[in-house]
């Protein structure tokens, strides 16, 4: 039997709640993206939601269900999902109103992610103008735009929701060498909160230790060295 040297990646989750404050129905569709070697092999590519008008608060409800997997030989250029947010105007039409990228986690486990979703900007004020009284939002030319790196650099945009995505990761990668597990650094940072931001010096510096013992090693020197210091002038 030969062995494998592929990387295996295993997505299921769910579109949660979208959030645009100037709408009121939102209509999601979700692009699993994958290039280089990376390829899906099971699950849908593209997943659509049905059109969710807004309830007593600004939140609203999509529960859009998806699974896909994928297979790759290296982490280099790791799957994405897309997402293109629609709602339709006074006239019933369908217009872009947002668009957003996720990395997939590259840990394994349950993980909720929020997605901030934008808008190209118009190039001259006469298109935002015109783009206001018809209400016809700039759009990009290809939809998977926001996957790929070249050009967005160039490219001015303005946020107008977020969308929350709970996803559950499995990755197999037996004979790769890479290691997917979750390490201890992240886990205490996941732990503190929800934000990349340290609670402590200790945390800023990459310090950690575990029942004192570091800090009895690094501090043990100069106790040894301050006692000779007494004994020699004794």
């Amino acid at each position: 039997m030969e062995k494998s040297d592929s990387v295996s990646l295993t997505v299921h989750g769910n579109v949660r709640i979208t959030e645009f404050p100037e709408e009121s129905n939102v209509c999601v569709k979700l692009n699993t993206v994958a290039v280089g070697d990376w390829k899906i092999i099971t699950g849908d590519i593209v997943a659509l939601s049905s059109f969710s008008y807004r309830g007593a608060d600004n939140r609203i409800f999509i529960d859009l269900p998806f699974e896909c997997g994928l297979k790759g030989s290296s982490p280099f250029m790791w799957p994405r999902l897309v997402l293109n947010c629609f709602s339709k105007d006074t006239s019933g039409k369908d217009c872009v109103i947002g668009y957003g990228v996720l990395p997939i986690p590259t840990e394994p486990g349950k993980h909720i992610c929020r997605v901030h979703c934008f808008l190209p900007e118009p190039s001259s004020i006469v298109q935002q103008m015109m783009a206001k009284l018809r209400r016809m939002n700039a759009e990009f030319v290809d939809p998977l735009l926001p996957a790929n790196a070249d050009g967005r650099y160039a490219c001015r945009t303005s946020t107008r929701g977020y969308v929350d995505i709970e996803i559950n990761v499995s990755i197999k990668s037996s004979e790769t060498g890479y290691r997917f597990a979750p390490s201890a650094s992240s886990e205490a940072k996941i732990n503190n909160s929800h934000q990349n931001v340290p609670s402590s010096i200790a945390d800023l510096a990459g310090i950690v230790a575990v029942g004192g013992e570091e800090h009895a090693d690094i501090f043990g020197a100069d106790s040894e060295n301050e006692e000779s210091k007494t004994t020699r002038t004794g």
